[in-house]
C-alpha cells in the first residue's frame, strides 16, 4: 500500500500550540539481552527489539519475522512499548553468492566473516528493499503492533550505520565477483545517495502506513528536504545513536540541531540513544571529560534540551541505578565496595529525566521548567583531534527546558565540585554583587498554580564561599553557605497564580552577596 504526502497532510496535522505530551514518552532500556528485570524499573516505559537481517531472511525471498512477533508479544504483556530495528551487522549469507564483496571488514560494525558486501550493487539494494516490503506485510497483520512506538530506519549498507568506502577498497579489481554475478558500478557519493533514497522511499511508502518511522538524523540533506512535510506533520520522526554530554564535533552538532529544530518545536518526535555508556564503553572505550555520574546526567540534559521524547538508556548504565554495579571491559564499579554514591546519582539523573521527557512542547502541562548552567565553545572530546572540528556554534551555552537565562556577566566553568556528584561537569559563576535573571516560557508562567523553585549551588568554603538571594513571585530566600564543599539545593515556595515578570522581563532573579556564587541549576516545579 502506498501512502502519498497529500494523504498524510490530511491525516497527520500536529498542532504546536497547546499540544499534549507525545504518547509513550519516557525512558527506554536498550541492550539488556534477556535481563527483563530492568524493564520493571518504575521509570522505564519500554524496551528494544533488535534482530539481524541475516536472521529474518535465511534464504533469498524466504522471510521469518517470528522472533520479532514473539518479542512484541512479550513486551506488550509486560505493558511496555518498544522500537524495532533490523540491523545489518550480519547480512544474509546467500547474498555473498550473488553480490560482489570485499574480503576485509570495512567497518567495525561488519560481523560477516566473509567480508563486506557491495551495498550499492543493484542486487543488494533490491534484496534489502524487498525484505522491508515483506516486513511491512508482517506488521500489517500483527495483533501486537500497538506496542510499537516506531521503527528505526537502518540503511544496513556497511554494517548498520556506515557508508564510506576507504580509497584503497574503491578499486573494483579488489572485489570478489561470485559466479554468475556482475561487478557493479564504482563507489561514489552519487551511488550512496541513490541507495539512501531507495531505502527511505521504501520505508515511507510501505512501512510508514503501519508505524511511525524514526529516520537517522544524519540522512542526506536532499532526502530530508524531500520529506520535509512529513517531518513537519509528525509522520516521520528523528533518531540517532550519538547522544553524549555535548556534541563531539561541528559535524555532529548539525545532527543534534535536527532534533532541536523539529522535535523541541513540537513538529515531530525524537528518539535518542547514547553513543556509549557513561564510562565510554561501546565495544571500545572512549575518553570521558568528566566522571561517569556527571556524563550520564548531562547526556540526559542535552537530550531533554533538544526535545527528545524517547530517551534510551544503556542497560549497563541503568544497572548502576538499579543494582549499584557496573562491569564492562576494564571499567568496574560496585557501590557496596567503592561506596562513592554513584548509584544514587544515576538513580536521581534517571528520575529527573523521566519527570520531564516529552514535555518540551507542552508548557501548560509540564511538571516544571529548568535551566542547567554551562558554557563551552570547543567540544572536550579528545577522539576528535582537530580543535577546528570541535568548534561548536549551537550548543555552547546552557541546556534549558521552558526557561532561559537572560544575558548577564556570569562565567562558565568546567569540572567543579566533587566527582561523585552528578552536577559539576559544567556550571556558571556569578560575581560578587552580580545578578542572574531567568525568564519562564510565557505559557508555563500563565498556567502556574503554585509550587516551588529550587536552586542548586556549590556550597564552597573560604573566600570562594558566597551567599545569595533568590527572588521570585514576590517571595525572597537568603542562602548562606556552610562550607560542605558539595552541591546543595535550596528551595523557595512560590504562591499560586500566574507568575509575573519584573521590569527586566525576568520571572526569577539571583543576587550574589559579597562573594562569588557557583550555580548549577534553577528548577521551577509545580505542586
Amino acid at each position: 500500500m502506498k501512502w502519498h504526502i497529500t494523504t498524510w497532510l490530511c491525516l497527520a496535522v500536529l498542532a504546536t500550540a497547546g499540544q499534549t505530551r507525545p504518547a509513550n514518552s519516557g525512558l527506554y532500556a536498550i541492550w539488556y539481552r534477556d535481563n527483563y528485570e530492568l524493564l520493571n524499573v518504575p521509570y522505564i516505559v519500554g524496551g528494544q527489539i533488535m534482530v539481524q537481517w541475516h536472521d529474518v531472511e535465511p534464504e533469498a525471498g524466504r522471510y521469518d519475522f517470528s522472533s520479532i512477533g514473539q518479542e512484541l508479544k512479550k513486551l506488550r504483556a509486560l505493558g511496555k512499548r518498544t522500537t524495532i530495528q533490523i540491523n545489518g551487522n550480519l547480512k544474509p549469507a546467500w547474498l555473498f553468492a550473488s553480490v560482489p564483496y570485499y574480503l576485509e571488514k570495512l567497518s567495525v560494525q561488519v560481523r560477516d566473516k566473509a567480508g563486506t558486501l557491495m551495498y550499492w550493487h543493484p542486487r543488494h539494494r533490491e534484496a534489502y528493499t524487498n525484505m522491508l516490503k515483506a516486513f511491512a506485510g508482517f506488521l500489517a497483520q500483527s495483533p501486537e503492533r500497538d506496542a510499537l512506538i516506531g521503527i528505526r530506519l537502518n540503511f544496513n549498507a556497511i554494517g548498520t550505520e556506515h557508508f564510506p568506502v576507504p580509497k584503497d577498497a574503491q578499486n573494483l579489481a579488489k572485489w570478489i565477483v561470485p559466479p554468475g554475478a556482475q561487478l557493479g558500478p564504482p563507489w561514489s557519493p552519487d551511488e550512496v545517495a541513490a541507495y539512501e533514497k531507495a531505502v527511505v522511499d521504501t520505508f515511507v511508502n510501505h512501512l510508514a502506513p503501519h508505524a511511525k518511522i524514526f529516520v537517522r538524523n544524519n540522512v542526506n540533506a536532499k532526502i530530508a528536504e524531500q520529506y520535509r512535510s512529513l517531518f513537519e506533520t509528525g509522520k516521520l520522526a528523528w533518531f540517532h545513536t550519538s547522544s553524549e554530554a555535548e556534541p563531539r564535533s561541528r559535524g555532529l552538532e548539525r545532527q543534534y540541531r535536527r532534533f532541536f529544530d523539529d522535535c523541541r518545536s513540537g513538529k515531530t518526535v525524537g528518539y535518542a540513544e547514547p553513543w556509549a555508556s557513561a564510562w565510554g564503553d561501546h565495544g571500545k572505550t572512549d575518553h570521558r571529560s568528566c566522571s561517569p555520574p556527571q556524563w550520564n546526567y548531562w547526556r540526559t540534559l542535552i537530550d531533554l534540551h533538544c526535545g527528545v521524547s524517547f530517551l534510551a538508556l544503556y542497560a549497563n548504565d541503568l544497572a548502576v541505578a538499579v543494582t549499584g554495579r557496573y562491569r564492562v571491559n576494564q571499567n568496574h564499579y560496585d557501590e557496596a565496595k567503592d561506596r562513592r554514591g554513584y548509584q544514587q546519582e544515576f538513580e536521581a539523573a534517571f528520575r529527573f529525566a523521566a519527570k520531564y521527557v516529552g514535555y518540551h512542547a507542552s508548557p501548560e502541562t509540564s511538571p516544571g521548567a529548568w535551566v542547567a548552567f554551562r558554557e563551552n565553545h570547543v567540544a572536550l572530546a579528545t577522539n576528535v583531534p582537530s580543535v577546528q572540528d570541535r568548534q561548536l556554534s549551537s550548543f555552547t551555552g546552557d541546556y534549558n527546558f521552558l526557561m532561559e537565562r537572560l544575558p548577564d556577566q556570569t562565567v562558565g566553568v568546567h569540572n567543579i565540585g566533587p566527582e561523585n556528584q552528578r552536577q559539576g561537569a559544567w556550571a556558571r559563576v556569578l560575581a560578587p554583587g552580580g545578578n542572574l535573571q531567568l525568564r519562564l516560557d510565557a505559557r508555563f508562567a500563565a498556567s502556574w498554580k503554585g509550587g516551588k523553585v529550587c536552586v542548586t549551588y556549590l556550597d564552597q568554603t573560604g573566600d570562594a564561599a558566597g551567599s545569595f538571594q533568590l527572588i521570585a513571585g514576590g517571595a525572597r530566600l537568603t542562602v548562606t553557605p556552610n562550607g560542605s564543599g558539595r552541591w546543595q539545593t535550596a528551595e523557595l515556595a512560590l504562591p499560586a497564580g500566574p507568575l509575573a515578570t519584573g521590569s527586566s522581563g525576568a520571572h526569577l532573579t539571583i543576587v550574589a552577596g559579597p562573594g562569588p556564587v557557583c550555580l548549577h541549576m534553577v528548577e521551577v516545579s509545580r505542586n
